[in-house]
């Protein structure tokens, strides 16, 4: 007999979609509490602006880079 490709959620396959979603649902409940405890209420510093800060390139280039004027 060939193997049913097509049906994924027949009835044959319930067995293993059924548990893999619910695992799945699980582990996502599980990571949000694990972030609502782990998430501090109140920030003990207000929020900061990055500023980009670039170092000054190593490498020289020639001003005239053998351009003729």
């Amino acid at each position: 007999m060939a193997k049913d490709r097509a049906a994924p959620f027949s009835r044959k396959h319930r067995r293993y979609w059924i548990p893999v979603t619910g695992g799945m649902i699980l582990i996502g409940v599980i990571n949000l509490i694990i972030g609502y405890c782990s998430y501090p209420g109140t920030p003990s510093e207000p929020p900061q602006k990055i500023e980009l800060k670039i170092p000054p390139s190593s490498i020289h280039l020639l001003h005239d880079a053998g351009a003729d004027s």
